[in-house]
């Protein structure tokens, strides 16, 4: 029983200094890199042998043990949640700074741990081996929607924030476009002046087009990856334009205006809605306690006449 106690803090002890060493790898992973690769540059024509002891333990030791721990979660991982999971992951932008494999990690070090934890508690409370093995996989459960309802929340504020820079974008790219610039040199010129989400998804789309990729096929890789309604109509029709020979320029003031004017109908119907909206907050909360604010005193001045 004590062992088995002892066995299961130790897994605990190891599996949070996982996670945090993890995370701090991730967090500092372009720092280290940047210094390893500098130092090997410094040590490029010496051949010392004892490089291999001023090498940092977390180098020589704690990262190819996390290196493994990652390749082993990819390799459990179908293939094709893989692919679902770094979509999703594109889509909510969390891949500026991390890869899936970096999510991978944290998600399931993180339920790994509060799972065994709370298993453990759960067991030190009451010695029930098979309700503490519920608790954990409840847990394990809850951390994964918490976890994918997190993803949707991120790409829900990510395709709004994209509506919201569209139109202010698109006039940028049309100002750009009448100057006398190319489609790719206003996107460039867009990318050096404006940040931002759908700036991020342009230079995406630059990136694969100075690459050899047809514009074409870029600019559908791009919708696919924001699945934004507003976005889908904008790159159709530039698409069409494109192959039909018609003016950029035109085409772009048409969309822009297109969009405004959508705004517009959106913020007219949100302004429609509020009274309804308002209503039942009016009937349940304000309105009673302006009748206990206005009928109060007169009630309690009746009960005392009789």
């Amino acid at each position: 029983m004590i062992t088995l106690l002892y066995f299961i803090v130790f897994i605990c002890f190891i599996l949070i200094f996982m996670f945090f060493y993890g995370t701090m790898l991730i967090l500092n992973k372009s720092k280290l890199t940047i210094g390893y690769r500098i130092k090997q540059v410094k040590n490029i024509d010496t051949d010392d042998r004892s490089d291999i002891e001023k090498i940092s333990f977390s180098q020589r030791a704690l990262m190819p043990f996390y290196q493994r721990i990652s390749r082993f979660i990819i390799k459990a991982t179908p293939s094709r949640k893989i692919i679902l999971f770094k979509k999703k992951l594109e889509k909510a932008g969390l891949l500026k700074n991390k890869t899936p494999e970096n999510w991978l990690y944290i998600r399931i070090m993180i339920m790994l741990i509060c799972s065994i934890l709370f298993g453990f508690l759960s067991y030190k409370i009451e010695s029930n081996f098979f309700k503490a093995f519920i608790i954990s996989l409840v847990l394990m459960l809850l951390i994964s929607t918490i976890f994918n309802f997190y993803l949707s929340k991120k790409i829900t504020e990510r395709k709004k924030k994209i509506v919201k820079e569209l139109p202010y974008t698109l006039d940028l790219i049309t100002v750009s476009v009448e100057a006398g610039l190319s489609f790719d040199g206003a996107i460039s010129r867009v990318i050096a002046n404006i940040s931002g989400e759908l700036c991020d998804e342009f230079a995406k789309t630059l990136k694969e087009i100075r690459m050899g990729i047809q514009r074409k096929i870029a600019l559908k890789n791009m919708s696919q990856r924001c699945e934004v309604k507003e976005l889908s109509l904008l790159i159709t029709s530039l698409i069409q334009a494109d192959d039909l020979g018609v003016g950029l320029s035109h085409v772009l003031r048409l969309e822009s205006e297109g969009l405004r004017e959508h705004r517009k109908q959106v913020a007219r119907e949100a302004a429609m809605k509020a009274p309804i909206k308002m209503l039942f907050p009016l009937i349940f909360f304000i309105f009673p306690s302006i009748f206990i604010i206005i009928l109060g005193p007169a009630i309690i001045k009746i009960l005392k006449m009789f």
